[in-house]
């Protein structure tokens, strides 16, 4: 198993990378997030989960051990693959994932591309008990989350797309995902939230 890479970051793609260690490159599959958080660091540290088929050996990275985690829970639910779960990652971070889950908010889960009805439904089912504890702050099984209130985790996709854009627009995540929940209210439209933000 390989935990972990460290070397010279190289952005493919919109969800590829390429950790060069030491002469070596691997090629890494990355949330949407990822790709963010290692956009213009030169030398970083990617987490990995390795995956092992007949038709192949394919590498996914993750900047955070949390994201990781919750990444290593997503496709525990049946129907979820690794593809998907990058999907999800993608479309959502981490922490207001576990509260959508703990929530049982379907609706917002199936604003995620490529996450249907039925799937979100599954993925409530299976992942509430494990992320109850991580939005109460109790001791909990998802290692490397911090608590988070349920207020934290409210975002419209609206909202959720405002991030996207502000980070593409150079914002780190964090401070974008700042901003917004601080301009922004429940009725607004991405453009609006992004013109409040600037």
């Amino acid at each position: 198993m390989i935990y972990s890479l460290t070397g010279k970051i190289n952005i493919v793609d919109e969800n590829v990378v390429t950790v060069d260690v030491n002469g070596v490159a691997y090629e890494v599959i990355c949330s949407a997030e990822t790709i963010g958080e290692l956009s213009g660091q030169a030398v970083a540290t990617v987490y990995t989960y390795l995956q092992v088929r007949e038709d192949g050996v394919s590498l996914f990275g993750f900047s955070s051990k949390e994201e990781k985690k919750m990444f290593l829970n997503l496709i525990s639910v049946s129907g979820i693959g690794p593809k998907m779960a990058i999907g999800i990652l993608s479309g959502i971070t981490p922490k207001m994932l576990a509260g959508a889950v703990a929530n049982g908010n379907v609706s917002m889960l199936t604003k995620i591309k490529g996450l249907g009805k039925k799937t979100a439904e599954r993925l409530v089912l299976e992942l509430k008990e494990k992320v109850e504890s991580v939005v109460k702050g109790e001791n909990n099984p998802i290692d490397g989350f911090s608590p988070v209130k349920v207020d934290d985790i409210s975002f419209t996709q609206e909202m959720l797309d405002a991030v996207a854009i502000l980070t593409e627009l150079g914002i780190k995540k964090e401070e974008a995902t700042k901003m917004v929940k601080a301009k922004a209210t429940a009725d607004d439209k991405a453009e609006e939230i992004i013109k409040k933000c600037l």
